[in-house]
């Protein structure tokens, strides 16, 4: 199963599961694959590699933008986009 159809069938479960930070992670990620999938040039199938790439990234980003949150004092902030993290590292 491409990594892809993964994501999709994980959103299914966050959903029925009210996950809500999972279930955010995991569509932020389905989008930015989406946007990748589209993207001018790009063919219309995104290979595993690919979508780790993106993944990647994104859990990047999120390391980041928690340690901005934390050193602004906003601990609230910093768990969340650590707990995407973690979703995102699942992968």
């Amino acid at each position: 199963m491409a990594l892809f159809d993964e994501i999709s069938n994980a959103i299914k479960e966050a959903m029925k599961a009210q996950d809500k930070v999972r279930l955010e992670a995991l569509r932020g990620i389905k989008k930015v694959m989406l946007e990748a999938k589209t993207a001018g040039g790009a063919s219309s199938e995104l290979s595993d590699e690919d979508a780790l790439k993106i993944i990647a990234k994104l859990a990047k980003q999120g390391k980041e933008s928690a340690a901005i949150y934390a050193q602004q004092g906003r601990s609230d902030l910093a768990e969340i986009e650590m707990a995407q993290v973690a979703v995102f590292e699942s992968y």
